[in-house]
């Protein structure tokens, strides 16, 4: 007599683990609308949740928002310090004439989160927005203030030149390539982007570099 098939029990989801299902689905929902167009309705049922328990996570569609921001920026952050660190292992100043480009890389990478850091700029008139984008391009500077660092600390630099002003000049250019992939203007900074980073480097080197 053959036994019965038993049903498959559904293993349920440990709170951490639901957490991390919510933000990958939201992220996904955030980067291809707009915050004002994505629905709490839509993200729920994208995370495969009821809306109460959206709430019960994350407390509201802003706070989502906010954790998904959070998220990407950590991940993008941690790609553009492993581009910089493969560069300067070999060479400094290498790494200092390729910024842009690298930056520009490591968005064209992991498109999803280029577009979810486009909705945070679009969304900068909520305080708590603005601070997270703020936050993120800050820990951008500082990933490139290290390396205009260590090259005048090798010699590379002029010994005079300030280093708040060199690294802000690399952020300009940056912030022009954000501002240009917003306004569908990335080609033609493409052509020039990495000829901007060795006409800014120029200005910078001693005359013996």
């Amino acid at each position: 007599m053959l036994s019965e098939q038993q049903p498959v029990k559904r293993t349920r989801m440990r709170s951490e683990e639901r957490r991390a299902l919510i933000l990958q689905r939201a992220r996904h929902v955030f980067a291809n609308s707009t915050y004002a167009d994505a629905s709490t309705g839509e993200l729920a049922r994208e995370s495969e949740v009821t809306e109460p328990m959206l709430y019960k996570h994350f407390g509201s569609k802003k706070g989502l928002f906010l954790a998904v921001l959070s998220e990407c920026s950590q991940q993008f952050l941690s790609t553009l310090q492993q581009r910089f660190a493969r560069r300067a292992e070999q060479d400094v100043l290498d790494a200092l004439t390729h910024i842009v480009d690298e930056y520009n890389a490591a968005m064209t990478d992991d498109p999803e989160t280029q577009r979810v850091l486009f909705q945070a700029v679009n969304e900068a008139s909520d305080p708590e927005v603005a601070q997270c984008i703020s936050r993120h391009n800050r820990k951008v500077y500082l990933l490139i203030r290290q390396l205009v660092e260590r090259a005048q600390e090798s010699g590379y630099l002029e010994p005079t030149i300030n280093l708040d002003a060199a690294t802000w000049g690399y952020m300009s250019m940056i912030l022009a390539l954000q501002y240009g992939l917003m306004l569908n203007l990335s080609g033609e900074i493409a052509k020039v982007q990495e000829e901007m980073g060795r006409v800014w480097l120029r200005g910078l080197l001693t005359p013996e570099s």
